[in-house]
């Protein structure tokens, strides 16, 4: 079963900054998973909340007190310099594709659109941070990475590659979103990841990737009910 490190270094702390993927990297996670956000200008960057406060601080003090107010999304990619997590900057797509390519790490990108009308132009933005890779760069994470999102049309420019369906709990008509976009996999909050659900998955021959999952025995159990991946806040579990 596959351990993939929660943004990064887990939720909190360096959260989705390059610094938490080296923490990862230096623990021996293989894969990390990370949010991508566009900012108002359209550029993909790494960033989980819709608004500024909880995980990157403005770092003028004086500011601070008006981060919950400042939605990411009308952050321009240049606005992002005033604001760091626990002193790391917000690392744009482009930095971390470079990362986990020069590490050899495999990646979850996880799409957070932040309102429907940006969800498409989110996935057009992932696809063309891709397509401005060398060709065999490309076809490494074509085969390597996975793409997922609790908004699914920020999947539709992405098919052709590994694409996955974010559900907390797993709805009546999942089966119908995933094969509209050849889905390979479902990735279920751990409460809603019991055997009837996980079975309805595995006779569609699809894979069960589960988050976020911070304690051992429940790691076991879930990896004996056929889960083949796992979302970790520890960096040993």
């Amino acid at each position: 079963m596959e351990l993939w490190a929660h943004r990064g270094s887990g939720k909190g702390e360096l959260e989705n900054t390059l610094k938490g993927f080296e923490i990862a990297l230096n623990s021996g996670f293989k894969a990390v998973e990370f949010d991508v956000m566009l900012t108002a200008d359209g550029v993909p960057m790494i960033h989980h909340d819709w608004v500024m406060g909880r995980c990157a601080r403005s770092v003028d003090p004086a500011m601070a007190a008006t981060d919950p107010l400042t939605r990411f999304d009308s952050l321009r990619a240049r606005d992002l310099r005033h604001y760091s997590v626990q002193g790391e900057p917000i690392p744009s797509l482009a930095q971390t594709i470079q990362f986990c390519l020069k590490h050899g790490m495999r990646a979850n990108v996880e799409l957070k659109a932040t309102h429907p009308a940006n969800a498409i132009a989110l996935g057009r933005a992932v696809l063309q941070a891709i397509r401005a890779l060398p060709q065999n760069q490309q076809e490494h994470i074509q085969a390597n990475w996975v793409f997922s999102s609790f908004y699914h049309a920020s999947l539709l420019p992405l098919q052709g590659h590994d694409l996955a369906l974010l559900y907390e709990q797993l709805p009546d008509n999942w089966v119908l979103h995933a094969d509209a976009l050849r889905a390979s996999a479902i990735h279920l909050h751990w409460s809603g990841a019991e055997p009837t659900a996980l079975r309805r998955i595995h006779t569609t021959g699809r894979v069960v990737r589960v988050y976020t999952v911070n304690d051992a025995e429940q790691a076991k159990t879930l990896q004996a009910l056929g889960v083949k991946g796992l979302f970790t806040d520890r960096m040993t579990l």
